[in-house]
């Protein structure tokens, strides 16, 4: 029976433009290449992201003056939120990778990513400019509660992104299978597990917990809050355009029954979808 080609990722675009252009030209297109990627992958993409949930729980630990007043400070913050922002969305759009394989090989484009998010993400801790004193200390009994919400939102995040087995944070296993010669991952099954049947963006709805459940409550906090909650509402809402076009009415049908980021039932809205990849 021929499979379902709804339930299938096709990522015929990217591919063929690395099929077209091969791997001759390329800029980064072997191993040397590709374990430079993976080491910035490992070094900038994770220790921006452990930084990160440090700066959420301690505020930042050291300050860069810049002489400047509270709105300028202000717009600093804005203007390094930006830049994570449009560096993290514009890099993952179909069109800006399919112009990066005149120059990068398909297959390390995860790990480049990662990098250069990771870098964006220590840049925006590094000239972070706090903003006064916090508006409101909570008493020990919240500070311990929010901890707790804290600590199983984190844990909610790792089921989430085990539960579909080839989730991939770091963009590097696409890099270590080519540095092993190994095959292509090839297209991806429409695949509904774990949380995932409560939300259709568990890790969305988890990152909005853990920016809130952070217990510094500066200005400069407030406005980091409210900015990453809007961006990642538009971040999934942009996404749900691709899942679209990557898996077609399957996608359509799961996103009738599931709500995007709120879950409304304590009980699974759907059932196991697809098989578990392997890692």
């Amino acid at each position: 029976m021929p499979k379902d080609e709804t339930n299938i990722c096709k990522l015929a675009a990217v591919d063929d433009a690395q099929a077209r252009h091969g791997t001759g030209a390329q800029l980064i297109s072997r191993k040397p290449g590709a374990m430079i990627l993976v080491a910035g992958a490992y070094v900038l993409g994770g220790g921006g992201m452990m930084a990160w949930l440090v700066f959420l729980v301690l505020g930042p630990l050291f300050t860069l003056p810049m002489g400047l007043s509270i709105p300028g400070r202000l717009l600093v913050d804005t203007f390094l939120c930006l830049l994570f922002f449009i560096q993290h969305s514009f890099m993952v759009r179909r069109r800006f990778r399919v112009w990066l394989t005149l120059t990068v090989r398909a297959d390390f484009h995860g790990a480049l990513y990662a990098s250069v998010s990771g870098f964006c993400l220590l840049f925006l801790i590094a000239f972070w400019q706090p903003v006064g004193a916090p508006l409101w200390i909570p008493p020990s009994l919240v500070r311990w509660f929010v901890g707790v919400v804290f600590l199983v939102a984190g844990g909610i995040g790792w089921w989430g992104s085990r539960s579909l087995g080839e989730f991939d944070a770091l963009g590097v296993k696409p890099a270590l299978r080519a540095m092993n010669n190994g095959a292509p991952a090839g297209n991806v099954p429409f695949t509904v597990r774990g949380p995932y049947r409560w939300v259709r963006h568990p890790l969305y709805l988890v990152s909005l917990v853990i920016i809130w459940a952070g217990p510094v409550f500066t200005l400069d906090r407030l406005l980091h809050n409210a900015l990453w909650t809007l961006w990642i509402v538009i971040g999934a809402t942009m996404e749900e355009r691709d899942l679209v076009n990557c898996f077609g009415e399957a996608y359509r049908n799961y996103r009738k029954t599931v709500p995007m980021l709120l879950p409304r039932s304590l009980r699974p809205l759907v059932k196991d979808i697809g098989t578990k990849q392997k890692d």
